[in-house]
């Protein structure tokens, strides 16, 4: 093994020295949040512990203060129609951006619990001295049927033939012939079919 040089040691050095920092960091980070939940819930064991005998009556001071801070920073971040807005550059982008402000407010607040979002990552960053969000893209399967009654011939060679058009993004999964009273031609029966549409991606 090759004689580790002085600055080779120095820079691992450091960086020891800084994985440690930093451990003793995150430790004393978890102990404060850890007190802080504690105090929001009125738990004072751990710096005043109740007496035998005496009262057990606790003042909920951090308790009240973010509940009280909660609905002034809500109306702030989600009191309006809009939590995000799309400025346009120019003239001829005004249109997009409103298209645009309209879809993201629409996502974030109709397809996904916007408001509970943003109270939860708010109520963790007064507790927790940081409030972490995620965000992903989410896949999901959904499908569709669709029955159809009494077509008639050309009504039904309709439907077959948009089915075979969407590239197997559709199947007939059931089709019954009825046909017409004393043995009339069964092409002119009444036909039922039901209509399956294959799931697509969508977002979450």
């Amino acid at each position: 093994m090759p004689k580790m040089t002085t600055s080779d040691l120095k820079s691992m050095l450091a960086a020891e020295k800084a994985d440690a920092l930093a451990a003793i960091s995150a430790a004393r980070l978890a102990e404060e949040r850890a007190d802080a939940m504690d105090y929001y819930l009125g738990n004072m064991k751990k710096d005043m512990p109740t007496q035998e005998g005496r009262s057990r009556a606790v003042s909920t001071d951090v308790a009240d203060t973010v509940e009280g801070l909660m609905p002034h920073l809500m109306e702030i971040f989600a009191g309006s129609d809009e939590v995000v807005r799309f400025e346009p550059v120019g003239p001829e982008d005004e249109a997009a951006a409103a298209q645009e402000t309209d879809y993201v407010n629409h996502v974030f607040m109709q397809q996904n619990p916007g408001f509970m979002v943003l109270y939860s990552f708010i109520k963790d960053a007064l507790l927790s001295k940081v409030g972490v969000v995620k965000v992903w893209w989410e896949e999901r399967e959904e499908e569709s049927r669709e029955t159809y009654y009494d077509l008639t011939e050309d009504q039904f060679a309709l439907l077959a033939q948009s089915v075979m058009e969407s590239d197997g993004a559709m199947r007939i999964v059931a089709h019954t012939v009825r046909g017409a009273a004393h043995g009339a031609d069964a092409r002119r029966g009444d036909r039922h079919a039901e209509l399956k549409q294959l799931p697509d991606n969508d977002q979450a």
